[in-house]
């Protein structure tokens, strides 16, 4: 399953040197995964439901600027499951395609009433692709 979402870069998202603060470019991937997640069921456009993600590793790159007014994608993508963790690769793209920034991103999931690491629940394993699928993003 692959999720676009469109963000303008605004004057409160860059540095001090104009472009896009890198804090804010993890805030814009964790949009792109919200997105994601409640597009496969695992997270409602309420909020949280029964199960909810948390971020154990993230290994970003950051590899072209952005500026104020740029309109960029975020795309993100679920690549791999374990039994309780997985995996979602993300871009964010300028409007010319070019990757701005590229991501890694490994989750697990909690059920919320126990507020402990579950198994991935089968609905969401179903948004996975197949196993040897080959993976781009």
């Amino acid at each position: 399953m692959q999720a676009e979402l469109a963000i303008e870069v605004l004057a409160e998202h860059t540095d001090e040197i104009g472009h896009l603060n890198n804090v804010q470019a993890l805030e814009f991937l964790q949009c792109g995964r919200i997105d994601l997640y409640a597009r496969c069921g695992i997270r409602s456009e309420r909020g949280i439901g029964r199960y909810g993600t948390v971020v154990v590793n993230l290994n970003v790159d950051f590899r072209k600027e952005c500026f104020r007014g740029d309109r960029v994608r975020v795309v993100s993508r679920l690549v791999s499951h374990g039994t309780k963790s997985f995996c979602t690769a993300q871009q964010i793209l300028r409007e010319d395609g070019t990757v701005a920034v590229e991501a890694r991103v490994t989750s697990v999931v909690l059920e919320m009433a126990s507020r402990s690491t579950v198994p991935i629940p089968a609905s969401f394993a179903d948004c996975f692709p197949a196993a040897g699928a080959a993976e781009k993003i």
